[in-house]
């Protein structure tokens, strides 16, 4: 298996680039510190391998303008910036995560059901790219988990994500912080608790995580 720090892609946030070689190191840490085997995997920064950044140039030439107009996460995205302030590096982010997974003849991509877009992007690039140049890059297949998105605590409506961490939960919170995060968690009207995404999305949200870490069937 192959694991990359994906630099790359976080340069379409803002935020203090100052602050890059240390949040590469720590994640490369919580890599580690999780049990990722340097022996038997790979583990590298996406910036080091010139070649992601020269594939997705080439993709980008194969890559209809309206394909990419259909990428809801850029939808979305956009729509919070009306002034048309969005870079251009949020728009082509699909066809970059394409050159990712090509460049290993990469057969299975472990993805979230948010990403399952941009890989069937990748999918169409890796059809259009072998039919024209020849059959140079295997079409990789999603794996998705029991839980394929996590919602955030504070509004089950969106997904859990690093840039709202008072929904979050990560690796690296010490136990009193995740507690406090979860009994701060917001649940639904009624007293059932049940697992039912339209009637209660904040309860199955908590009993989706709650199963995933312990194993338990809801």
């Amino acid at each position: 298996c192959s694991f990359f720090i994906a630099d790359l892609h976080s340069l379409t946030t803002d935020g203090d680039q100052k602050e890059r070689p240390a949040l590469i190191r720590d994640l490369a840490t919580s890599f580690l510190v999780a049990g990722l085997d340097p022996k038997r995997s790979t583990l590298f920064v996406q910036s080091e391998v010139p070649a992601h950044a020269e594939l997705a140039w080439i993709l980008d030439c194969v890559t209809p303008l309206g394909e990419l107009r259909r990428m809801t996460q850029f939808k979305d995205k956009a729509a919070k910036e009306p002034d048309g302030s969005v870079n251009a590096g949020l728009f082509t982010y699909p066809v970059l995560m394409a050159a990712d997974v090509m460049l290993y003849d990469t057969q299975v991509v472990p993805v979230g059901d948010d990403q399952v877009q941009h890989l069937e992007l990748a999918r169409t690039i890796v059809r259009r790219f072998n039919s024209k140049y020849g059959n140079m890059f295997i079409e990789p297949q999603p794996l998705l988990t029991n839980v394929t998105r996590l919602m955030s605590l504070d509004d089950p409506t969106r997904k859990m994500e690093k840039t709202r961490p008072a929904g979050c939960l990560f690796l690296d919170d010490e136990p009193a912080v995740i507690r406090k995060k979860v009994m701060r968690a917001v649940t639904d009207s009624g007293n059932e608790i049940l697992a039912e995404i339209e009637g209660k999305p904040a309860m199955t949200n908590l009993l989706l995580i709650y199963s995933a870490l312990s194993g338990i069937a809801i």
